[in-house]
């Protein structure tokens, strides 16, 4: 039988629960500083930081990252599950053993030519790179034709939203390492294309209107990460990994310096590539005064700083800066330097395996690894990791805007202000300058020249869904019966024969474009140049072409200053194209028929060679370079462009500058 109080105790349990139990369960469910959204930024990444371990700590401060799962930190690595994206550009030999084992966290599976992009390493300096799909617009230097920092802002809000897209359905990340602004100084350097400008203002106010437009403009949240490099004084690719750049203090920050400030001081940018370079004898990655003194304390940089890809390892093995690795890491993350980037050259993960060696040893003390791990943590608060999806803006932009008409459209708008009219000549007789033709009038055309037919992106290129080479705009205008068409020749060599046939489509039309150019095979990352000219064989051919019919136009398609000594003293008109993007080809035709007037207008000096520049790792610039110093004749000056137009100026008056300047009030 059941006692009395056998049946009034579930009873009186009953009650309780229904009485107290709603209170209950209405209180929160308690949080976690860090996933508290409410609390400053600051708190919640030092919350989350002083969770880790020391091993974890130091884990993620390489640019490939693991998750740490009971944090909720989710793991830094590259993105292979993008079938649509993914283009095999990662110089990966097999992709599947790759990922199965994850060779960025176990050196025994890393394979010689293995390059580790991915993770925080993402390029967007002219369209998302090295992730297939991305409107392709004008390579840097095209862009710094433009003298637009507002177009270079819209390009890189394009930029911005297709690497948001990227990020929100396939998991790519939002650290870009973009843009390059190192000072155009010598026109030899391989990586020239990259660049905007020798003029260090208009250099930083490119700068800023990119920045700008990679991070957005929302209070609370960053689009995505932008990050300027190299700092600093790093444009000679024929010592980069053990040369020193000796410069005068007063030329670091006259020239070297500013366009890194102002993208601090006025852009906000928040992450800031260390350069493989030495700065008068101190590695740039393990340089105290450049990354603390100057960068952090004087201009108030809060954000990260990450190595250039194979830099740590640079300090041992190539400078020679510190032998011992263990000291070196430690020098390198105490100096400023929070993330070590690893490539494919030398040794790597050198922050993995010495740091715990270095804290043992007293070379490095764990608040000091803190700090470095508190600064790349708070970017990623910043980019909304920790927060409800929901919060943040930049979420929900829609797949639509990948390769959208909008886009397309900004392309081509893009590359038709970046062509630069270097030179438009009268024939003798005749009234009128050679250029613009008119698209009815003419009667045949010989279109001729290796890059007639195809289209040069340069470096750092996505994948565009469509390119248009010159031929395809010049077919647009007048249409394929006009065009006699004839390659001419290899851009480096010369084919047997093709030169004449060449000659005689020229001879046969009422007038001939040449196209001739640079590609990533004559200058490039690794690889200076030794001379400005083209190519012999296309020297070659545009002086046979020109000899069969003087009615020539000469449009270049090149990445880097040229000397253009003959060409000049003979060829009628000149057009300077860049690499134009993905719809560059209509862009030269618009401006070869007048459906665009040219007002392009060079950012760096058009030298007449090489003879009278120092050698290239001179970087003095009071020894004759760039238009500020150099004393001899140039082709074509700095800031030099012609248009169909006539212009006079007169009364005029100099406003206070334009700048995208940091908002106030916003939390990041």
């Amino acid at each position: 039988m059941y006692s009395l109080k056998n049946i009034i105790t579930p009873l009186l349990a009953i009650l309780y629960i229904s009485v107290f139990t709603p209170s209950i369960l209405a209180q929160e469910i308690p949080v976690e500083k860090f996933q508290n959204i409410d609390l400053p930024v600051e708190e919640r990444v030092k919350d989350l930081v002083s969770r880790m371990t020391l091993e974890e700590k130091i884990k993620q401060l390489s640019h490939l990252a693991p998750g740490i799962e009971r944090l909720d930190v989710d793991e830094y690595g590259p993105v292979f599950d993008n079938p649509l994206k993914f283009d095999g550009h990662r110089f990966i030999k097999d992709v599947e053993v790759y990922r199965e084992n994850r060779a960025w966290e176990n050196l025994e599976h890393w394979k010689e030519g293995d390059c580790f992009d991915g993770g925080y390493w993402n390029e967007g300096l002219h369209g998302v790179a090295r992730s297939g799909l991305a409107t392709v617009f004008p390579q840097s230097i095209g862009l710094g034709s433009t003298w637009n920092p507002e177009l270079i802002h819209k390009v890189a809000t394009a930029i911005s939203d297709e690497a948001r897209i990227h990020h929100n359905i396939y998991g790519k990340k939002l650290t870009y390492w973009s843009p390059t602004i190192n000072m155009l100084r010598d026109p030899r350097w391989g990586r020239t294309e990259e660049g905007y400008s020798e003029d260090p203002y208009l250099m930083g106010q490119i700068a800023v209107a990119y920045v700008k437009g990679m991070q957005g403009d929302d209070p609370n949240y960053l689009k995505t990460v932008a990050t300027i490099k190299h700092f600093v004084a790093n444009n000679s690719e024929v010592n980069r990994h053990d040369g020193s750049s000796e410069i005068p203090e007063r030329q670091l920050h006259e020239y070297y310096f500013p366009a890194f400030k102002v993208a601090v001081t006025e852009g906000n940018v928040q992450s800031l590539m260390g350069a493989y370079n030495a700065l008068n004898g101190t590695p740039a990655c393990a340089n105290p005064w450049l990354l603390t003194d100057v960068l952090r304390d004087e201009w108030g940089f809060k954000g990260f700083v990450v190595s250039d890809c194979g830099a740590i390892s640079d300090l041992v093995h190539t400078h020679k800066f510190e032998t011992d690795p263990e000291k070196a890491v430690a020098l390198a993350v105490k100096a400023g330097c929070d993330m070590e980037c690893e490539t494919c050259e030398t040794e790597q993960l050198l922050y993995d395996k010495y740091l715990p060696g270095a804290v043992a040893k007293g070379y490095i003390t764990e608040k000091e690894i803190d700090l470095a791990v508190q600064r790349i943590f708070r970017i990623r608060f910043l980019l909304g990791e920790f927060d409800p999806a929901e919060l943040n803006p930049y979420n929900d932009i829609p797949e639509s805007k990948l390769d959208s008409e909008e886009h397309r459209e900004l392309a081509l708008k893009a590359a038709q202000e970046s062509i630069i009219l270097l030179k438009n000549a009268r024939l003798p007789g005749q009234e009128k300058q050679l250029l613009p033709l008119n698209s009815t009038d003419v009667k045949s055309i010989a279109l001729i020249g290796p890059y007639a037919n195809q289209v040069e992106f340069g470096g750092y290129s996505g994948t565009p869904s469509y390119k248009l080479t010159p031929f395809d705009g010049i077919r647009e205008k007048v249409g394929s019966s006009k065009i006699i068409y004839a390659e001419g020749c290899h851009p480096i060599e010369e084919f047997q024969g093709s030169i004449q046939k060449a000659v005689d489509a020229a001879a046969k039309a009422e007038v001939a474009i040449v196209v001739l150019g640079t590609s990533l095979h004559l200058a490039n990352e690794g690889h200076d140049r030794t001379d400005l000219d083209l190519p012999e064989a296309q020297i070659k051919l545009l002086k046979a072409v020109y000899a069969a019919n003087p009615n020539t136009i000469l449009v270049l398609m090149n990445g880097m200053p040229l000397s253009l000594n003959w060409a000049n003293e003979n060829i009628p008109a000149i057009v300077e194209a860049w690499y134009p993007g993905q719809a560059g080809g209509l862009a030269i035709a618009d401006v070869l028929f007048g459906d665009y007037n040219p007002a392009g207008r060079l950012p760096v000096t058009f030298y007449k060679g090489i003879d009278d520049l120092p050698p290239i790792t001179d970087y003095d610039i009071t020894r004759g370079r760039t238009y500020w110093y150099y004393k001899g004749l140039v082709d074509y000056p700095f800031g030099h462009g012609l248009s169909y137009s006539t212009f006079k100026y007169k009364d005029i008056n100099a406003p206070e500058r334009h700048s995208f300047k940091k908002e106030p009030n916003l939390k990041i």
